[in-house]
């Protein structure tokens, strides 16, 4: 069975956002999009090896900011496997050291893209540089969401949005 076709301007694009764990960065970003979208993105995240819980500071840095983090939850990805999951349009792993583990059994068109970003619960177990770490990861894909949401994704051809979404990771 083949999924309909959704196409047009005003169809909601899928983004997935997976990293290991799923417990901070793919939290952040899932969070950072579905609140700067504005309607127009439906993020979701979740992690090959999800823990089940998600680091309190990334609740912490989400708030600081006014970022709503009502429903967020660790999950694992088998989630969004299957023809009962949403069709995702992105994948962006954030991830900064399994990229290469990583392989999304895809269905459909889906662009794929990388935007590593450094772990920061890595950072030192001093509370301060563990908070700075969490502020330094927000603000990078802060600024990677932003850059994202201004591409004209209906106007440019698959790819066009692929190398378009892998140079965001860049930034």
């Amino acid at each position: 069975m083949t999924r309909p076709s959704r196409k047009g301007a005003d169809r909601l694009v899928n983004v997935l956002f997976l990293c290991t764990f799923n417990a901070s960065r793919s939290i952040m970003a899932e969070a950072i999009l579905n609140h700067l979208g504005q309607g127009r993105f439906r993020a979701h995240s979740a992690g090959d090896q999800a823990v089940g819980q998600i680091h309190p500071l990334t609740f912490d840095v989400l708030a600081r900011h006014g970022v709503p983090a009502i429903g967020l939850q660790s999950k694992s990805w088998g989630r969004f496997f299957g023809l009962a999951a949403p069709q995702m349009d992105f994948l962006i792993i954030v991830c900064d050291d399994s990229y290469e583990d990583m392989s999304w059994p895809s269905e459909g068109p889906l662009i794929k893209a990388y935007w590593a970003t450094p772990n920061p619960t890595e950072a030192s177990k001093d509370d301060a540089a563990m908070s700075s770490a969490f502020e330094s990861v927000y603000a990078s894909l802060e600024k990677r969401i932003r850059a994202f949401i201004a591409l004209p994704l209906h106007e440019m051809t698959a790819t066009e949005r692929c190398r378009a979404v892998n140079q965001i990771g860049e930034i």
